[in-house]
């Protein structure tokens, strides 16, 4: 005799197929959300009571307001840009008691999204962070649902979604403002494969050189790894002509560093490389990188301080305007690089220059 199979318990998705809705739509009448049709509302219901639906632990939790939880959704959870932050949303929750779930876009295939969102959906989340630095995560906040409370953290302004900004174009402007002010011609630029929107570190590039009357040179690109950067920097080693480059974050320029110099081009006597974050070991890299500090951490915290101001006012019937929080960063002058043509001269490491 075959052993009795146990029945599986419904999850949120069985009852969207079974109602012939979207989970996000099922999601909103769990919220008790204004913005439901009678008639979806009734077949949601019907579907609950056939498959004997229950809400998860959390989100029972959520209604009795002794669990909370916080969904992040982040293309790359690796660099170090990403992974700051997201500590920064961990810190910040915990000392509000809720907790946070992580969940990765697949960046190289946007057909796993719904997948992706249903199961954080299937949550039933209090609210939503994105860190909105490229396609998939643009694809992902069109796809939640409008009664879902979200904050973004980067991307172009935004009408619809509170957000907290990194001012990466003014980092960008900055970099390139001082480079050019050490008598470089121009500077090249290593973009990160983010979306540009006009507010990304490459619009703030090119807004300087165009400030400046100078023609921007052609990006250059390699992706997000350190080593392809280092291979980068071994075909840029015999253009002479290149004498100062941007990088687009501090593990390119790292990478950029290392290939130049193998092939003799030394940092910074023969050219100058800046970078972007200032990653934790920019300062001991031979030589300290010049680069934009951005408060990563303090970015992350702002975030959840947005995102439960809109669930309390959301919840107590308040209405609050489109919010933006800004992070601003810093420059901090290392010794990677140097005027034109001037010997090495090291400066203070870490000293800052706004």
């Amino acid at each position: 005799m075959s052993p009795k199979r146990e029945r599986r318990t419904p999850v949120i998705s069985d009852v969207a197929a079974c109602a012939g809705v979207s989970v996000s739509t099922v999601s909103r009448y769990l919220n008790n959300s204004s913005h439901l049709s009678e008639d979806s509302s009734k077949r949601i219901a019907r579907a609950i009571e056939i498959l004997g639906y229950r809400p998860s632990s959390i989100a029972r939790g959520l209604k009795g307001s002794t669990m909370k939880l916080i969904a992040v959704l982040s293309t790359n959870t690796t660099l170090f840009g990403s992974a700051t932050t997201i500590q920064g949303i961990e810190d910040e929750a915990r000392t509000r008691g809720h907790s946070v779930m992580i969940s990765k876009l697949d960046d190289a295939d946007s057909a796993t999204l719904p997948e992706t969102l249903d199961a954080v959906l299937d949550l039933n989340p209090s609210g939503v962070v994105v860190l909105r630095y490229d396609e998939i995560a643009e694809k992902a906040l069109a796809s939640l649902p409008r009664s879902m409370p979200v904050v973004v953290i980067g991307g172009r302004p935004s009408e619809e979604y509170d957000q907290v900004s990194l001012c990466e174009k003014d980092g960008g402007r900055a970099l390139t403002d001082y480079l050019l002010s050490l008598g470089h011609d121009t500077v090249h630029h290593i973009q990160v494969p983010t979306r540009t929107d006009g507010t990304s570190r490459s619009d703030g590039w090119a807004a300087s050189l165009r400030n400046h009357g100078v023609v921007a040179p052609e990006p250059l690109q390699c992706g997000w790894e350190a080593g392809s950067a280092r291979r980068l920097g071994r075909e840029l080693a015999g253009h002479a002509d290149i004498t100062a480059i941007f990088a687009g974050n501090d593990e390119l320029a790292m990478g950029l560093i290392r290939g130049l110099e193998e092939e003799g081009r030394a940092v910074p006597d023969a050219i100058s490389v800046v970078g972007f974050d200032d990653h934790p070991i920019a300062d001991i890299w031979n030589p300290g990188l010049t680069t934009y500090r951005q408060d990563f951490t303090r970015a992350g915290r702002a975030a959840v301080e947005l995102l439960l101001e809109r669930i309390d006012a959301e919840r107590a019937g308040r209405a609050l305007p489109v919010r933006r929080t800004e992070v601003p960063g810093e420059i901090v002058i290392r010794e990677s690089a140097t005027a034109l043509g001037a010997p090495m001269t090291a400066s203070p490491a870490g000293s800052n220059r706004g």
